[in-house]
């Protein structure tokens, strides 16, 4: 089982919150529940251009991430070679990253390698 957190690139709702940025409060409502990472993959997508961007993302819980405007930017100005060329840039990033913070491969990524306690607060708060 599993659940793709996403603001459908911001067009649908103008207020909706990214899913990057709700995606540690989702999964601890889903550690509070008992539900188990083997049992119930989160995916998140929405703002992921780099492989840092999937770092952060698989940090803060997520299982994988999906891939939208950079996936279409390259094919519609490359076609499938600008694709390859693409995941190719993101696989080169990731593990740029994972060198830089110490992290031998995806499953040694936690949320310790990142600093999430301030996601929220570009938000302004509706007047009470």
């Amino acid at each position: 089982a599993g659940c793709v957190l996403s603001n459908h690139g911001g067009r649908q709702l103008d207020t909706c919150r990214p899913g990057i940025e709700v995606l540690p409060e989702v999964m601890e409502a889903l550690e509070q529940a008992g539900a188990k990472k083997e049992d119930f993959s989160v995916f998140v997508d929405g703002g992921i251009r780099r492989g840092a961007d999937i770092f952060k993302a698989v940090a803060l819980g997520a299982a994988g991430c999906g891939v939208g405007r950079p996936v279409l930017y390259s094919l519609a100005s490359y076609g499938d070679r600008g694709i390859v060329r693409m995941v190719h840039m993101l696989q080169d990033e990731l593990q740029m990253v994972m060198r830089l913070s110490g992290t031998p491969n995806i499953p040694s990524i936690t949320k310790q390698h990142v600093i999430a306690t301030n996601l929220g607060d570009h938000i302004v708060p509706l007047p009470q």
